[in-house]
């Protein structure tokens, strides 16, 4: 008995150290419970968060998408599945190259994530008939968000720029050439009368074209910067009366018969005169240079229930069917027989521009029986009545 004392300290060591352990395991158990706990109301709410977050995104009308660092989409709000035609139960994550597949903006995403949060330039997203803009912004610490602008009018605008400045400078660089050319040739055989005659009357022509093209460009340029008050409005009778004097001369010269008519119970038309004056110019002009000798050129005004029409027909050759839905656009010009007659291309333009200041509607048409129509509504406003 005497001889196992010996043993009794170490037990009891043995057993305080295991009830030290115990002890720690239970404080470590209830730590890691804790640490559980608190990861799941972090993850709950992060969770919460997230959703509040795709509900804000879900209001926006532009596409939104949530990203992770590696660039793979964790959630996109309607909008983005509409632009990117996808379905209601397209899985998620899912890297972005399987929503925009295009390499070159692809590898742009995956420089953009790496550098964030300082700014990067990513290309435009086009897809059929839509351009966005793309912005990143890092959104925490973890994810980005994905924002793409519709900007698909505005790149539109800005090609219909260019396009006009390319045209406007072939415009004025055609007639000046010549002018400078004709200039050249008095300036050396200024003796020779045939050529001084045909120099001079090229130079005065092309003075003329280059005149019309400015005052059309200052046109423009009135329509794009004023808006014309709702009641507007004017005598159309007297309007058609000067339009009947001012080309008489020109019609003919042309050959051409000018006829007009007004309903009488129509007193005003909603528009400025001025506006009404420029429109049946261009119209009436056009109609004249393309009618054969002994053409007939109509001008009718009638009242449609709550519209006024007013209608200008030629006996011309008419325009190409495939040229129709554009001789509205600026500068555009049919190459037809209908061209020959040396415009711009922005008589028809300002025609239709005017029409639409106004809220009404401009058609061309072909007639049947030969010729060009073009039909203007007008709504009717209480001036007119």
């Amino acid at each position: 008995m005497i001889s196992g004392w010996w043993l009794l300290p170490p037990v009891l060591a043995w057993g305080i150290h295991a009830a030290i352990q115990r002890r720690q395991m239970i404080r470590l158990t209830d730590e890691l419970r804790l640490l559980r706990s608190e990861h799941q109301a972090l993850v709950r709410r992060f969770q919460k968060r997230s959703d509040r977050l795709d509900a804000l995104f879900g209001t926006v009308n532009e596409a939104i998408l949530r990203l992770d660092m590696q660039g793979n989409v964790i959630a996109l709000n309607d909008r983005a599945r509409r632009v990117f035609q996808l379905p209601g139960n397209f899985p998620l994550p899912q890297p972005v190259a399987a929503l925009y597949r295009h390499p070159g903006w692809n590898k742009a995403i995956r420089k953009a994530l790496q550098q964030l949060p300082e700014p990067y330039d990513l290309p435009d997203i086009i897809l059929q008939n839509y351009t966005f803009a793309v912005r990143l912004a890092l959104l925490g610490n973890e994810q980005a968000l994905l924002l793409c602008l519709d900007v698909s009018k505005q790149r539109e605008l800005e090609g219909q720029h260019e396009q006009l400045l390319r045209d406007l400078m072939h415009d004025l660089k055609t007639p000046l050439t010549s002018i400078l050319g004709y200039a050249r040739s008095i300036e050396k055989f200024g003796n020779d009368e045939a050529i001084r005659e045909e120099a001079v009357g090229t130079i005065v022509q092309e003075a003329r074209r280059l005149n019309r093209l400015l005052e059309s460009l200052l046109v423009f340029d009135q329509m794009e910067g004023s808006t014309p008050a709702p009641d507007s409005h004017c005598d159309p009778a007297q309007v058609m009366h000067e339009i009947l004097v001012l080309m008489k001369p020109a019609a003919e010269a042309a050959g051409a018969r000018l006829e007009t008519r007004v309903e009488k119970k129509i007193r005003s038309f909603p528009m400025e005169s001025g506006d009404l004056h420029r429109l049946l110019t261009n119209l009436v002009d056009n109609a004249i240079r393309y009618s054969p000798a002994d053409g007939k050129v109509c001008l009718f005004m009638d009242r449609l229930d709550d519209q006024i029409e007013l209608c200008i027909t030629d006996e011309g050759p008419g325009i190409a069917p495939r040229h129709l839905p554009h001789v509205t656009e600026r500068f555009y010009r049919a190459e037809d027989s209908r061209s020959a007659g040396g415009g711009h291309g922005v008589g028809l333009a300002i025609v239709a521009e005017t029409v639409a200041r106004y809220g009404g509607q401009l058609t061309l048409a072909n007639r049947r029986e030969g010729g060009l129509e073009a039909r203007i509504r007008m709504p009717v406003g209480e001036a007119t009545l």
